[in-house]
């Protein structure tokens, strides 16, 4: 007994221990069943394929992409920065050296030489001295525009086919025309264009009354030289000492390079002051003589070549050939004590102005008039004036 006791009680423990293990296999059972019943059945979801886990769990990375304009989101899992999940492109270390062409020789064209351009020099004209009247036309029929002074040079662009006239530019813009024989061509006029030139227009007459053209002015031989220069006296007449001279310009009446000019006169004219403008003939009171000609020049004297006013020192010393002199005519005094006194020498002489001029012996002026005035209590009775002969 004691043996089956024993062999029974080896055997009732292990059971006993599978049976409480089965026991509580079906309370868990029931326990699952209960939570089954309590909740609603969800929809059988698939079977996952068993994939191993790795050694090494990668960050959970969610991108959602944007839409509709709205930008995309990535988000990253806790202590993941993004130089660890997108690492920066590597940086290409390969430099691209350019192959240099080849040089292809390419064969130049033969240079032809260029001609070196001559230059020839525009011709102009220019007036020496005076003024050369300028037209519309090659041709003193042709109306006047205008007149060219001396020592403007003026192009020529073009001249008639006689080569009489030549066309200048520009005056005022407008093109005219002047006479070849009044002024000077300066270069080679040879090759300047020929222009045929428009008839001269028909003049129209009309009632307008003719302008009296100015006369040209008249150059006369004589050209005063020096004076009028004055120096007093009291001498109860007036004198005046002439010098009619050829010689060069531009030197004094008294350089011995002058020559006295023989055979002249001088015209003398006198205007009172209560009449200014009515002139009348003054003669000469002394022997009227024309201008004479030099003496023989001493050796020992070189200005004996002249005739003087005053010796050597005097401030009047000037060399003359001509002398005109007015004595007014001194009527006696009454000697009745009731009568009125008379006038003296020097008023008789007159307040007025004088006017003087060379001539020669037919009466014909040489010079322009010079003029002076005279009054009694001027003492500057001695007048002093030099004509230089210069045609």
């Amino acid at each position: 007994m004691t043996s089956v006791g024993a062999r029974l009680r080896l055997w009732l423990i292990p059971g006993a221990v599978w049976l409480l293990l089965l026991l509580g296999c079906s309370s868990l059972s029931l326990a699952e069943q209960a939570l089954v019943v309590s909740t609603p059945i969800s929809t059988r979801q698939p079977v996952p394929t068993f994939t191993p886990t790795p050694d090494f769990l990668e960050p959970l990375i969610v991108i959602t992409p944007g839409s509709e304009g709205t930008p995309g989101v990535i988000i990253l899992p806790p202590n993941v920065t993004p130089n660890l999940i997108f690492p920066p492109a590597p940086t290409s270390t390969f430099t691209f050296t350019p192959i240099p062409p080849t040089a292809t020789d390419t064969p130049q064209p033969t240079g032809t030489p260029i001609p070196t351009p001559t230059y020839t020099p525009t011709p102009f004209v220019i007036v020496d001295s005076g003024f050369v009247s300028m037209r519309v036309g090659p041709g003193v029929n042709y109306p006047f525009f205008a007149q060219l002074g001396p020592n403007i040079p003026v192009a020529i662009t073009g001249k008639n086919t006689q080569g009489d006239w030549y066309r200048i530019c520009c005056v005022n813009g407008q093109n005219v025309w002047v006479a070849a024989t009044h002024l000077r061509a300066v270069n080679d006029v040879s090759q300047v264009e020929l222009v045929a030139a428009e008839p001269a227009p028909t003049p129209t007459f009309t009632m307008t009354p003719t302008e009296t053209p100015t006369p040209t002015p008249y150059i006369f031989p004589f050209q005063r030289a020096e004076g009028p220069l004055f120096f007093p006296s009291n001498n109860p007449f007036l004198t005046i000492w002439v010098f009619l001279y050829t010689g060069p310009d531009n030197v004094v009446a008294y350089d011995l390079r002058n020559d006295p000019a023989p055979g002249y006169f001088l015209e003398v004219q006198y205007a009172d002051s209560r009449a200014p403008d009515v002139f009348f003939d003054r003669p000469n009171t002394n022997e009227e003589l024309p201008s004479f000609d030099s003496k023989v020049p001493a050796p020992s004297d070189p200005e004996a070549k002249f005739h003087w006013t005053a010796s050597r020192g005097a401030g009047n010393r000037k060399p003359y050939n001509y002398k005109y002199e007015y004595l007014p005519y001194n009527p006696p005094r009454p000697s009745y004590p009731s009568a009125t006194a008379t006038l003296t020498p020097h008023q008789l002489i007159g307040t007025g102005t004088w006017k003087v001029w060379v001539k020669d012996g037919a009466g014909n002026p040489l010079s322009e008039p010079v003029f002076f005035s005279t009054d009694p209590n001027n003492p500057n009775r001695e007048v002093y004036i030099a004509w230089r002969r210069i045609r």
